[in-house]
């Protein structure tokens, strides 16, 4: 029986340890993707989403319009809808003005009443001025505002969480 020869056998050798090491890495490469992935989902901006035209808004007014946002937990998906106040002053990206409709007190929503040009939290009487500031009662800040974007004409606004209670605005990411 004739033997093979040293750099045969070393040729399987390797070609043997590269066949292993590629099924490895196929194996490998899904189940660290797998581990990492609430990692790569968390702590993330949540995307603009569109809320209006600004042609709609009418100038110097609070306008309450809501959003629509779109969780995917695997395959399940669920809608959640907020509220947002807006006004627009002028034509500009910066005559514009985003608040969260949440008392930063205890999360109520917060309601305009344009008689006497100021919000209040109907819940505990919570009041603020037409730009969002406190004025009187138990919050402990403003109202929160939220980023938004213009383009082609549309508003697009980014919802946030905010920490309630505290005097300081702290996201939260949920």
């Amino acid at each position: 029986m004739q033997e093979s020869s040293p750099s045969r056998r070393n040729f399987l050798d390797i070609i043997t340890v590269l066949v292993l090491g590629v099924i490895g890495l196929l194996l490998l490469v899904p189940a660290i993707w797998y581990l990492l992935a609430p990692l790569r989902q968390r702590g993330g901006k949540r995307e603009l989403v569109f809320v209006a035209n600004l042609a709609d808004l009418p100038k110097g007014e609070w306008k309450l319009l809501s959003l629509e946002l779109v969780h995917a937990d695997g395959w399940r998906q669920t809608k959640t809808r907020h509220s947002v106040w807006v006004r627009r002053n002028g034509d500009a990206e910066k005559d514009i003005s985003v608040k969260s409709s949440i008392c930063p007190h205890l999360g109520c929503p917060v309601n305009w009443n344009p008689d006497k040009n100021e919000f209040m939290c109907p819940c505990h009487g919570g009041i603020f001025d037409a730009s969002g500031q406190k004025i009187s009662g138990p919050p402990p800040r403003g109202l929160d505002p939220l980023e938004f974007e213009v383009r082609s004409g549309k508003l697009w606004v980014r919802w946030q969480d905010f920490k309630i209670g505290v005097d300081k605005t702290i996201e939260v990411n949920v």
